[in-house]
């Protein structure tokens, strides 16, 4: 079963769809049968399945308790139209013949709002999204989109908002944030235009957490003109793998660093990595360092470079 409606009047557009009605899912019940294999530049093979059943062993029959699925789909889109106008002016000069009359100006309408919904409903997952595009003191992009589940691993929230302000120059601002069972990161940035400076900013961090690896990530850039372009960087990694089937772990962290400056009269970069890991493969233990530094300086009557690297490694049984 299904709808759509439509309309268009002075304030607005819109339109929605409705869609109702039932999934089979009876092919989840068909038995599968995977043969052995040997997996590619390894000495390790998967075994062999018989007889596999997605609906009985995958957790399925009990979330859904049938095969049988309804599902309502519902989308919404709507355009809300702005009452002012951008004026662009318009002269006409002409010697051979005279024009009677002419527009002295041509009205452009200035744009409106956009929302667009959407919903998917059934057994198994939920599903919405919600879009906007407002033009108002400032332009604002949103976005929203999540789920919920019987299942933890299919629920999530993903959102992001960017903004263009106009005021005393331009300032773009965009924000993005991830939430899952499995997965977490944001994202943040802005970049600002006046007519004496610019300036940039962007932090990112993320984390997993699966099984066999946690990890956290974090990377930083900032940047600006105000009394000479410079650019800073910084990077961290930590993680931690544990396989019991592969029989390995590995802990360690990762950080770099840069920084870089410049003027019509010279020209500096300087960078540093530092690194280490500990962990074991088939019962055998082994650790790991490395640090590394270099800089160089440049302007019109000299150069200086230097580089210093340092590493570290144990085996046991080995080295």
């Amino acid at each position: 079963h299904h709808n759509f409606s439509a309309g268009n009047n002075e304030n607005s557009v819109e339109a929605h769809i409705g869609i109702n009605g039932e999934a089979n899912l009876d092919f989840l019940n068909i038995p599968l049968t995977i043969p052995e294999m040997t997996l590619p530049y390894t000495t390790l093979t998967t075994p062999h399945v018989k007889d596999f059943s997605l609906w009985e062993k995958t957790g399925l029959k009990e979330f859904l308790k049938t095969t049988r699925q309804s599902f309502d789909l519902s989308v919404k889109s709507q355009y809300k139209k702005n009452k002012d106008k951008h004026i662009i002016p318009i002269h006409f000069y002409m010697k051979d013949f005279q024009v009677l009359s002419t527009p002295s100006d041509i009205f452009i309408p200035a744009m409106g709002n956009i929302t667009y919904d959407f919903s998917f409903k059934s057994g198994l997952i939920t599903l919405n999204t919600n879009v906007g595009l407002y033009n108002q003191s400032d332009i604002v992009a949103h976005f929203l989109t999540s789920s919920s589940s019987v299942i933890d691993g299919l629920q999530y929230k993903l959102e992001g908002t960017s903004s263009l302000t106009r005021k005393r120059g331009l300032k773009l601002a965009t924000a993005l944030s991830l939430s899952n069972k499995f997965v977490e990161g944001n994202h943040d940035s802005t970049i600002s235009l006046t007519k004496k400076n610019m300036e940039a900013s962007v932090t990112t961090s993320a984390k997993v957490q699966i099984p066999i690896l946690r990890m956290n990530f974090k990377q930083e850039l900032n940047g600006n003109t105000k009394s000479k372009p410079t650019v800073s960087s910084s990077i961290e990694l930590i993680y931690d793998l544990n396989s019991p089937k592969l029989y390995s772990t590995a802990t360690g962290r990762v950080n770099h660093k840069l920084s870089l400056e410049s003027l019509t009269s010279y020209f500096s970069i300087e960078s540093s990595t530092k690194g280490d890991v500990k962990g074991s493969v088939l019962s055998r233990e082994y650790s790991g360092s490395i640090a590394s530094e270099a800089s160089t300086y440049l302007n019109s009557k000299s150069t200086r470079s230097s580089v210093k690297l340092q590493g570290a490694s144990k085996v046991d049984g080995i080295w």
